[in-house]
């Protein structure tokens, strides 16, 4: 059973990954037989076409290139997000192309989807989890926990604790094991997870007062209070 689920994930990212182009070509074929003259809007299909491969080349590029002997780390840059925004235009523009309009649009959704989850998830997006333990000074309180995996290394997470009513944020690097606070600011909350406007990886991470269990955080508050993860 597990081998024929693997087999049926594998299939459907294979024809995730191929979709966009081959719906490309096919709505370049539908612009080339039904074209009439010369004019710009006539000539967008064509435009919105070569975009659209040249924008699923480079995400494949990309993702060879974030491969790595321990598995796979996306590194996005500004670059990657240019190439982001493109696609999100690109899935627009398709709106009021004249011929192979929902073809364009399709395949302009994909390559969007393929940037956004492929490459930008796992360094932005965190899932609700329902373990974890968090006390401020020694009392137990409610918090929430999200956790995220920016490359295919277990140990290689982050986790981002919220307490609740005002009692601040904070990001966790199991990896080096340091913590740094965070704002409400820095993410938006989601159905199942929240969303980090910047990688989770960003910013400064300082060390933790010592443990005193193992696979525990402790640190100290703005206002000295002493805030306790366990994990």
């Amino acid at each position: 059973m597990s081998t024929a689920i693997t087999i049926l994930v594998a299939t459907v990212k294979i024809l995730w990954l191929i979709s966009s182009p081959i719906l490309t070509v096919f709505g370049l074929r539908e612009w080339k037989r039904k074209r009439r003259d010369a004019g710009l809007r006539v000539a967008l299909p064509l435009a919105l076409g070569t975009v659209l491969l040249a924008d699923w080349a480079l995400f494949v590029c990309f993702v060879i290139h974030s491969a790595t002997p321990y598995g796979m780390y996306f590194r996005t840059s500004w670059a990657t997000a240019g190439l982001l925004l493109l696609s999100f235009l690109a899935a627009i523009a398709a709106i009021a192309a004249p011929m192979g309009r929902w073809q364009l649009a399709l395949a302009s959704v994909l390559v969007l989807s393929l940037w956004v989850c492929i490459g930008y998830a796992p360094a932005h997006y965190l899932r609700r989890v329902d373990f974890g333990i968090v006390a401020v000074d020694d009392r137990p309180v409610a918090a929430c926990v999200y956790l995220g995996h920016p490359t295919d290394m277990e140990a290689e997470a982050f986790a981002l604790v919220r307490l609740e009513h005002g009692g601040g944020d904070y990001v966790f690097d199991f990896d080096s094991e340091k913590i740094r606070a965070a704002s409400s600011s820095e993410y938006v909350r989601i159905p199942g997870g929240v969303w980090f406007l910047r990688s989770v990886q960003s910013g400064t991470f300082a060390e933790p007062l010592p443990p005193r269990q193992l696979n525990q955080f402790r640190l100290r508050s703005p206002n000295s209070h002493v805030v306790t993860v366990q994990f």
